[in-house]
């Protein structure tokens, strides 16, 4: 059984600074590997299992720990690292979900912070003409429906 899982039979087995960890990183990597699996599979388990092999490893500070957490929850997810491959989803969920900064998200993704920052703004562009489209389909329809 492995470190996480054995919380709920046994919490005495995984450190209070493991718990405070995966008490402080699990909603945002939960946001993330579902929205890297398009709410596909069992993303419980990848967290859990991207959890335990960082939690494994020896990191130098919080930040290294943060960085080796979502490069696991990556190749579980089998995101490709290849800077073509890199959507403007990732981005934002690495952004906004998990909360990670630029400089953060550049290391993980291997782009320049520019890059970073330049496929944020175009996701985020994205967003809003997908938020205005729809609601100008919600105002057509409600007159329609109205009338």
């Amino acid at each position: 059984m492995g470190q996480i899982t054995a919380i709920n039979g046994g919490a005495s087995r995984i450190s209070v600074a493991h718990r405070q960890r995966f008490a402080r990183h699990f909603p945002g990597l939960f946001a993330y590997v579902r929205a890297m699996s398009n709410g596909d599979g069992p993303s419980v388990d990848k967290v859990v299992s991207a959890f335990e092999l960082a939690l494994s490893e020896n990191h130098a500070d919080e930040d290294a720990f943060v960085l080796s957490l979502f490069s696991n929850a990556r190749k579980l997810c089998d995101a490709d690292s290849s800077a073509h491959n890199i959507s403007e989803r990732e981005v934002l969920s690495l952004t906004f979900d998990a909360q990670l900064t630029r400089e953060q998200v550049s290391v993980l993704l291997e782009m320049p912070v520019g890059a970073v920052v330049s496929t944020l703004l175009s996701g985020l562009r994205r967003l809003q003409t997908l938020s205005l489209a729809t609601e100008a389909a919600g105002d057509a329809a409600l007159h329609g429906f109205a009338a």
